[in-house]
C-alpha cells in the first residue's frame, strides 16, 4: 500500500494496482487509445453530484454556526473532466442548505467555493469506471471529497469571480488562502434558523453543486446539482444525514417532493445558464390566498434583479414579504432587501433591487442562491408566468419552460386587459389574435406585426417601453383605452384628440398638449410661478399669479393686510387662522440611537422656520437610500407633537433601516432635506 502526501490533501490509500493503471493511462504513447480522453465528435465530460455522504459543525461565533459537506462526484459523461490543480482547469464545490416550514422552502445558508485540486478514479455511480492519473475524473469514475476537505479554509474561494455559465474562474481566487474564526468561508447558517423549538415541524436539505468549464461548454450544466434531507439536533445543532441523495436535482426541487400544489418552471436567459421558478397557492379561508414564489439562480451570470407577478386590476393586496440568504466572508455584494410594492399601473406585484448600472454589486438574484417572494390577494389561482428581469445588462428577455401557479388574471369583463392574453384568458382577448398566431407568448413582437391594437402582448406600461404600452386613444384598434383612463394619465401619457391619436410620450409637444398635461414632451414646469399677471399657472400647481403664494411679494399682489393679525399679511397661507402661516422648513440635527426596548430611537431638532404655533412630526422608514416614497414605510408616533420617536421594528441581519423625519402644520408637509447631490428626498405622506 502506499499514501498521499498529506499536505497536498487530506490522507488516502490507494492501492499499487490503481497507480499502476494512472501511470499506464498518463503514458504518451497509450494517450491517443485511452478511452476517456475527448477526441471523438460528440463527446462530453459530465459531472454530477452522486452523493452527500458527511457533515462537520465547526461549532457557532455570535449567532451563526459553520458547517462544510463532504461530495462525491461522478463523471456520467463519455470522455474525462479536467482536474487540473493550481489552474482554472478543476471544478469547484459549493454547498447550501435549505427549510421546508409553513408550505415555504428557504434558503438558510451558503458557502464559498472549495477548488478541487486532484480526482481519484472509484465507483460510487458505475463499476465501470476507467481511471486515469488524478489531473481528471474519468468516465464512470467517482471521486470523494470529505467534509473536512470541503470545509478547508485555505482551498475555498469566492463565489462572485466564477461564472456558473461558462465555468471560467481566475486562479488563484481571492483570498484563497486566507484562514479566520470557525465559520469563516463555510456554510453559515443563523442559530433561528435551525433552532427546533422554533421550528416545529421544519425540515432541512443540503445541497452540493460542481462547476465545471469542460462541463459548461459541453452544456451538460444543468444537473450538476443534488440534495440530501438532514435532521437538527436541538442541543449540539449538529446535522445528520437521512435518506439517499437525489442525484441531479437541485435544493429548490425538494419543495415539489415534499409540499402540496407546486409548480415548477425554467427561466433561462438567452446564451446563459438557467433558473428554477416556483410557486404554490395557498387558501387561506378568509377569501385570501397566499402565492408563495422561490426563485434558484442554478447557472446564471447573468442574474436577476426584479420579479414580477401579474395580479387582476381592482383585486386587493396584502402582506407582501421578501427572503433572500446572506453572503459572508467578504464577498461583495450588498444585502439589502428587494423593494416590494404593488404596482396598481400595470397590475402586477414587483419586487426589485438596484440596476447593474447603479451599482454592480446590488443584491441581484446570482447563481447559487435562492430568493423567496410572497403575497396575499383575494383571487383564486390560475396557471400564467410571472417575469424576471436580468440584472447584467444586454441579456434580452427570458425564455419561460412552462406556467406556475399565478393570481388568476382574467376577469371576464369583455377587454383585454393587463395581466391577460389569449393564453390565459382566451374568451376577453381573443379579438387581439394577430395573423401570425404568437399572440399570447407574453413577448410583444413587433417584426411579427404584433402591436397594441391586435395583441394583448404588447399592452401595458412598463418602464416606458414602448413594446409595452397601452394603445392611449379612443379609437384605431379592437383594444384601445380612453385618454382619461388612469393607466394612461398615470403611465406619462394624456392623449390629444382621436382624430390624430396625439398622445403625450412621443417626443413631439403638440397641440392640445402642454408643460402642464405632457412634460416628457413639452419641457418641465418651473419650480414657482415664473410670471404673476399672465393668467397663466406656470408651474402647474393648481394657483396662477396672485393666488400662487411664490407671488405673494410682487408688487402687485402686496396688500397689506394681515386678516387673522398674526404679523403674516401678503404670504399667509391661512390669512384666517393665526395658528399658521407657512410650511415648515426641514427638521434639524436628527440623531439615531438603540434602547434594548424600544429598539431604534430618534431626536431631532424643530425646524429653523416652523411657520405656525403647533407642529407635528412624521418619521419615514425605507432600505433604500434612494428612495423614501415608493418603496418606504411609515413608523408610528405615539406623540406626534414631540421631537422623538421609537422604531420596534428590527431588520433582518445583513439589511439595514434608514430614517428621515418631515415637519408639518396646518399649511402642509415640509421637506424631508436633501442628499448629498443636493437632490430632494421625495416621500409619500404619512396617514
Amino acid at each position: 500500500m502506499i499514501t498521499r502526501n498529506c499536505r497536498v490533501r487530506a490522507c488516502r490509500v490507494v492501492s499499487w494496482v490503481a497507480l499502476l493503471a494512472a501511470v499506464a493511462v498518463s503514458s504518451p504513447g497509450l494517450l491517443a487509445q485511452d478511452p476517456n480522453v475527448c477526441d471523438e465528435p460528440g463527446d462530453y465530460p459530465d459531472v454530477i453530484v452522486g452523493d452527500l455522504y458527511q457533515i462537520n459543525n465547526y461549532g457557532r461565533v455570535g449567532s451563526l454556526y459553520g458547517y462544510s459537506v463532504g461530495t462525491i462526484s461522478c463523471n456520467v459523461g463519455t470522455c474525462w473532466l479536467n482536474w487540473i490543480a493550481s489552474t482554472p482547469d478543476h471544478p469547484v464545490i459549493a454547498q447550501n442548505l435549505y427549510r421546508f416550514k409553513n408550505g415555504r422552502i428557504t434558503q438558510i445558508g451558503q458557502s464559498w467555493l472549495k477548488h478541487g485540486f486532484t480526482a481519484l478514479s472509484q465507483s460510487l455511480c458505475s463499476l465501470n469506471c476507467v481511471g486515469t492519473n488524478g489531473s481528471h475524473l474519468g468516465v464512470n469514475c467517482s471521486d470523494p471529497y470529505s467534509a473536512s476537505l470541503n470545509g478547508q479554509q485555505t482551498r475555498l474561494g469566492p463565489k462572485f469571480e466564477v461564472n456558473p455559465a461558462t465555468g471560467e474562474f481566475p486562479y488563484p481566487p481571492t483570498d484563497y488562502s486566507l484562514t479566520g474564526d470557525a465559520i469563516y468561508k463555510r456554510l453559515q447558517v443563523h442559530q433561528d434558523d435551525l433552532n427546533p423549538a422554533l421550528n416545529a415541524g421544519a425540515r432541512y436539505f443540503v445541497e452540493g453543486i460542481y462547476v465545471a468549464k469542460d462541463d459548461a461548454a459541453a452544456a451538460r450544466n444543468d444537473n450538476n446539482a443534488s440534495y440530501r434531507e438532514v435532521t437538527v439536533s436541538p442541543t449540539t445543532f449538529n446535522l445528520t444525514l437521512i435518506g439517499d441523495t437525489k442525484r441531479t436535482l437541485s435544493g429548490i426541487e425538494s419543495w415539489k417532493v415534499n409540499g402540496t400544489n407546486i409548480a415548477l418552471s425554467e427561466f433561462r436567459f438567452p446564451a446563459d445558464g438557467r433558473f428554477l421558478v416556483g410557486s404554490s397557492p395557498i387558501d387561506l379561508g378568509d377569501g385570501f390566498f397566499r402565492y408563495e414564489f422561490a426563485a434558484s439562480n442554478m447557472s446564471s451570470h447573468v442574474a436577476a434583479r426584479a420579479f414580477a407577478v401579474p395580479v387582476p386590476g381592482g383585486s386587493t393586496v396584502r402582506n407582501i414579504g421578501f427572503h433572500d440568504v446572506a453572503y459572508h466572508s467578504g464577498e461583495p455584494f450588498d444585502g439589502t432587501d428587494w423593494m416590494a410594492a404593488h404596482d396598481q399601473i400595470n397590475n402586477r406585484v414587483i419586487w426589485q433591487t438596484q440596476t447593474f448600472d447603479e451599482n454592480p454589486n446590488a443584491n441581484a438574484l446570482r447563481w447559487g442562491t435562492m430568493y423567496n417572494f410572497w403575497f396575499e390577494v383575494n383571487v383564486g389561482p390560475a396557471l400564467g408566468r410571472p417575469h424576471l428581469e436580468p440584472f447584467r445588462p444586454g441579456a434580452g428577455q427570458p425564455v419561460i419552460q412552462g406556467d406556475i401557479w399565478v393570481p388568476d388574471a382574467c376577469n371576464d369583463n369583455g377587454q383585454c386587459d393587463p395581466g391577460e392574453d389569449c393564453s390565459n384568458c382566451l374568451a376577453d382577448c381573443i379579438n387581439d389574435l394577430p395573423p401570425t398566431g404568437s399572440c399570447g407568448d407574453g413577448i410583444c413582437e413587433i417584426a411579427l406585426g404584433e402591436d397594441c391594437t391586435n395583441c394583448g402582448d404588447c399592452n401595458g406600461v412598463q418602464n416606458g417601453n414602448p413594446a409595452n404600452r397601452f394603445c392611449c386613444g379612443a379609437g384605431g384598434g379592437s383594444n384601445p383605452v380612453t385618454c382619461s383612463d388612469p393607466r394612461c394619465t398615470s403611465g406619462g401619457f394624456d392623449c390629444g384628440s382621436t382624430a390624430d391619436m396625439t398622445c403625450c410620450g412621443d417626443g413631439t409637444c403638440e397641440s392640445p398638449e402642454d408643460i402642464c398635461s405632457c412634460s416628457a414632451d413639452c419641457g418641465a414646469p418651473p419650480s414657482a410661478e415664473s410670471t404673476c399677471d399672465d393668467v397663466i399657472d406656470n408651474d402647474c400647481d393648481g394657483q396662477s399669479d396672485c393666488n400662487d403664494l411664490d407671488c405673494c411679494t410682487a408688487a402687485q399682489c402686496v396688500t397689506g393686510v394681515d386678516a387673522d393679525s398674526d404679523g403674516i399679511s401678503d404670504c399667509d397661507c391661512d390669512d384666517d387662522n393665526n395658528q399658521v402661516w407657512a410650511i415648515p422648513g426641514e427638521a434639524e440635527d436628527l440623531v439615531l440611537g438603540r434602547d434594548e426596548v424600544l429598539g431604534a430611537v430618534l431626536d431631532w431638532a424643530p425646524p429653523l422656520q416652523q411657520g405656525g404655533l403647533a407642529l407635528t412630526y412624521e418619521t419615514v422608514r425605507s432600505q433604500d437610500p434612494h428612495d423614501f416614497a415608493i418603496f418606504a414605510g411609515c413608523v408610528g408616533d405615539s406623540d406626534p407633537s414631540d421631537t422623538s420617536n421609537s422604531d420596534g421594528e428590527v431588520p433582518l441581519p445583513g439589511d439595514l433601516f434608514l430614517y428621515l423625519v418631515r415637519a408639518a402644520n396646518a399649511c402642509g408637509r415640509g421637506t424631508l432635506g436633501w442628499d448629498s447631490a443636493n437632490v430632494e428626498h421625495l416621500g409619500a405622506p404619512c396617514p
